[in-house]
C-alpha cells in the first residue's frame, strides 16, 4: 500500500525528529570489544540514490524499468554536486562528482575551505510566486516518503533546499525559497517521515536552467544528505540566504 501525502497549513518552525543509529552487538561473557553491525543496504532504489548519490546509483530510476519508482510529470532523479565555501558562506553547483567520496560519518569534518557534496535533484516544482505544493507533484512526494522510510536511511539527515527563478529581488526570492523548502519538509513529516529535515533557501543562487533564468524549472526543491556532524555545512547553506 502506498503512502499518501497529507498537506497541512504551513507554520514557521520545522520540527526535527531524529533517530540515532544502533550499531553494536554485545555478547554476554565475551572479553572482546563489541562487534559492529554491518549497515543495511537500501532496498528502495531512490533511497539508494539519496543515501549515496552518484551517477551509478541514481541513473535510470523512474524510467519505467520495473523498479517501483514513478515520477509522473518530471524527469527522473539526477545528482549534482554542491560546492560549499565554508569560509565565504557561498555555494556553487557542479555536474562533476566530488573529487573524494563524501565523509558523512567523519567524527571531525572540515570546518574551513570548500566541501563538495552530491545533492539529489528530485525537483518538486512550484507555480510562479507560490510556495504551495501543486497537486501534480503529490505522487512525487509519495515516492519520496517511501524512499525516506527505507530502514537503511535511519539516522541520516537532509537539507531540503528551496529554489526560485531569477524574477524579483534577491531578498524576496530567498524568502520564497525558504517557504518552499518548509512546505515540502512539513508535507514529508506529516506523512510520517521521521528523519531530521532542515529547511534551507538558495533563492536564485543555484539555477537549474541558467540560459533561461525565469524558466519554471528553476522553481523547485532539491535534497542534500548532510554529514553526521552537519554544523559547518548547514551553517554555510543557511547563510546563502541570511539577511
Amino acid at each position: 500500500m502506498r503512502t499518501y501525502i497529507a498537506l497541512t497549513t504551513l507554520c514557521v518552525g520545522l520540527p526535527l525528529v531524529g533517530h540515532a543509529q544502533s550499531g553494536e552487538i554485545f555478547i554476554p561473557g565475551a572479553d572482546s570489544n563489541p562487534v559492529p553491525m554491518a549497515a543495511p543496504e537500501p532496498q528502495n532504489p531512490l533511497a539508494h540514490c539519496m543515501m549515496n548519490a552518484s551517477a551509478a546509483n541514481c541513473s535510470g530510476i523512474g524510467h519505467g524499468g520495473g523498479d517501483g519508482v514513478t515520477f509522473e510529470s518530471a524527469v527522473a532523479p539526477e545528482y549534482e554536486t554542491l560546492v560549499l565555501d565554508l569560509d565565504g558562506d557561498k555555494v556553487a553547483v557542479s555536474h562533476e562528482p566530488p573529487a573524494e567520496p563524501p565523509a558523512y560519518t567523519a567524527p571531525q569534518p572540515k570546518t574551513h575551505g570548500k566541501v563538495a557534496l552530491p545533492a539529489v535533484a528530485v525537483s518538486i516544482e512550484f507555480d510562479y510566486n507560490s510556495a504551495s505544493i501543486r497537486l501534480d507533484q503529490l505522487e512525487k512526494l509519495t515516492t519520496l516518503v517511501e524512499a525516506f522510510n527505507d530502514p537503511a536511511l535511519k539516522g541520516t539527515s537532509y537539507a531540503v533546499i528551496g529554489h526560485t527563478d531569477a524574477v524579483g529581488s534577491d531578498k524576496y526570492n530567498c524568502d520564497l525559497s525558504i517557504r518552499r523548502a518548509t512546505s515540502v519538509a512539513h508535507a514529508l513529516q506529516d506523512s510520517y517521515v521521521s528523519l531530521q529535515l532542515y529547511s534551507v533557501g538558495f533563492g536564485e543562487h543555484v539555477l537549474k536552467d541558467k540560459q533561461y533564468p525565469d524558466a519554471p524549472e528553476n522553481r523547485r526543491v532539491t535534497f542534500l544528505r548532510l554529514p553526521d556532524h552537519p554544523d559547518a555545512v548547514l551553517n554555510t547553506a543557511q547563510a546563502v540566504c541570511r539577511y
